[in-house]
C-alpha cells in the first residue's frame, strides 16, 4: 500500500528522487568519460582530426544501425532489468578504456572499436531510459518528469568536462575513465532496489519495429517533415562539438585540457537555461523550432569568427540553449501535429536524424575543417542550419488557400492548441 503510493506521487515519490540523484552523479562521470575519449583520441592521433571523427562517428553509427533491433529488445523486458544491464556493461567499457591507459598502452584502433562497443550498448540503454522513466512516473507526469530529470541531469553536465579536464592535468586520462566507471555504480543499485516495485508499462504496438527503414517518413505530414529535416541537420552537422571543440582548443586558441573542459561545461550552462525556458512554455507551435534552428545556425556561424577564447565560451553558451529549446519544442510538436497512428513513426524519424547521422556528419565536418580550416568545420554547418530554417519559415509564412487546392494543410490538422 506504502509502496502504491509512493509510486502514485510520480515525480515526487522517493524512487524518483532516489534514481535521479544516483543519475546526477552518473552522468557526472559519463561527461568526464567523453571529455577524456577525445582528449585522449587527439593526442594518440596526434591531432589528426579525421582518427577524431572515426571516434566520434563509431559511438552514434550503432544508433542508425541498430534502433529497430534495440526496440524489440527494450518492448519485449522490463525496462528497469534492460537499464540495469546497460548501465554495468558501460562501466565496464569506461575500465575498458582506463586499464590499459595504466598499462601504458593504447591504440587508435582499440579506441575506434571500443566506441563501437560503447555505442552499441547505447543504442539500446536510450530507449530503455525513456521507457523507464514513463514506468516509474506513470503517463500522466510524464512530460513533468522528463523536464525535471533533463534539468537535474543537465546541471551535472556542467560540472563534468570541466572536473575532467582537472583531473586530466593532475593525474591523466586512465584516472578520469575509472571514475567514470565508479558513477554508474550508485544507479545499479538504485535501479536494482527499485525492480521489485516498479511496473511496466505496456509496449506500443508493433507497427514500428516491423515498418521499412526510412520508406515511411515520406509519407509523413509536411511540418512534420520539416521537423525531422531540422534535426537531421542539427544533430547530424551542426552538433558535431566533439570534433570542433578540440580542433578549436588546440589548433585556434591553444588551451590546455582545462580550458578544452570548459568548453563543453559553458554549452552545459546554455542548455540548463534553456531547459528552464521551455518548462515555462505549454504550446510550441509549429514554427518554434525553426526559430531555434535558425538560433543555433547563427550562434555556430557566430563561433567560427570569434576571435579569443571567452568570446567562443559565451557563443557555447548560446547553443547549448538553442539545442535544448529545439530538442523540446520539436519532440513536443511532434507529439501534438502527428495523428496516433503515425506518432511512434515520426518520433523514430526525429531520432535517426539527430542522432543517427552523427557519423556521417562526423567525417563531413573533419572533413571541412581538413580541406578548409577549422573555423569552416562551424561556420559551413551553421550558414546551411540558417538557409534551410529560413526557408521553411518564409514557405509557411505564404498564404494558403485550402479551399482552391482542395487539400487541408497539414500544419493545422490537427490544431496545435488541440
Amino acid at each position: 500500500m506504502g509502496a502504491d503510493r509512493d509510486r502514485a506521487g510520480g515525480v515526487a515519490s522517493a524512487g524518483y528522487r532516489w534514481y535521479a540523484g544516483a543519475q546526477v552523479v552518473s552522468i557526472v562521470g559519463t561527461m568526464m568519460g567523453y571529455t577524456a575519449l577525445y582528449w585522449l583520441t587527439l593526442h594518440v592521433a596526434h591531432g589528426d582530426a579525421v582518427v577524431l571523427s572515426e571516434v566520434v562517428a563509431s559511438q552514434f553509427l550503432p544508433m542508425l544501425l541498430f534502433s529497430r533491433r534495440a526496440g524489440m529488445i527494450v518492448g519485449r523486458r522490463r525496462a528497469v532489468r534492460v537499464v540495469i544491464v546497460t548501465q554495468a556493461l558501460q562501466a565496464a567499457g569506461s575500465l575498458a578504456l582506463g586499464i590499459p591507459l595504466l598499462a601504458g598502452w593504447m591504440t587508435v584502433w582499440y579506441l575506434v572499436l571500443l566506441s563501437f562497443a560503447i555505442g552499441c550498448v547505447q543504442s539500446v540503454d536510450v530507449p530503455a531510459r525513456q521507457t523507464f522513466m514513463l514506468d516509474l512516473v506513470g503517463p500522466a507526469e510524464l512530460r513533468r518528469g522528463t523536464s525535471l530529470y533533463a534539468t537535474i541531469t543537465g546541471l551535472a553536465k556542467i560540472a563534468g568536462p570541466g572536473v575532467a579536464g582537472i583531473i586530466i592535468a593532475a593525474s591523466g586520462e586512465a584516472a578520469v575513465f575509472l571514475a567514470d566507471a565508479a558513477s554508474f555504480l550508485g544507479v545499479i543499485v538504485v535501479l536494482g532496489c527499485l525492480s521489485g516495485e516498479v511496473g511496466h508499462a505496456a509496449a506500443p504496438d508493433g507497427t514500428l519495429v516491423r515498418a521499412r527503414r526510412f520508406r515511411w517518413v515520406l509519407d509523413l505530414p509536411r511540418g512534420i517533415q520539416a521537423a525531422v529535416v531540422m534535426a537531421l541537420l542539427l544533430g547530424g552537422f551542426g552538433l558535431q562539438f566533439g570534433v570542433t571543440n578540440p580542433l578549436m582548443a588546440t589548433k585556434v586558441f591553444h588551451l590546455g585540457s582545462v580550458g578544452f573542459g570548459l568548453l563543453g561545461t559553458f554549452m552545459a550552462v546554455g542548455g540548463i537555461a534553456g531547459n528552464y525556458y521551455s518548462s515555462r512554455r505549454k504550446d510550441p507551435g509549429d514554427s518554434e523550432f525553426l526559430i531555434w534552428a535558425a538560433v543555433f545556425g547563427i550562434a555556430e556561424s557566430l563561433a567560427a569568427v570569434m576571435p579569443v577564447a571567452w568570446a567562443y565560451d559565451l557563443t557555447m553558451i548560446v547553443l547549448g540553449g538553442a539545442t535544448q529549446l529545439f530538442a523540446v519544442s520539436a519532440t513536443v510538436y511532434l507529439q501534438q501535429a502527428a495523428p496516433p497512428a503515425q506518432r511512434g513513426h515520426a518520433l523514430s524519424a526525429y531520432n535517426a536524424g539527430f542522432m543517427g547521422f552523427v557519423p556521417a556528419g562526423a567525417f563531413l565536418v573533419a572533413g571541412l575543417a581538413a580541406v578548409a580550416g577549422t573555423r569552416w568545420a562551424l561556420m559551413g554547418p551553421g550558414l546551411v542550419i540558417v538557409a534551410c530554417a529560413a526557408i521553411i519559415l518564409v514557405g509557411r509564412s505564404l498564404p494558403v488557400r485550402p479551399a482552391a487546392a482542395g487539400i487541408r494543410p497539414s500544419r493545422s490538422a490537427p490544431s496545435a492548441r488541440s
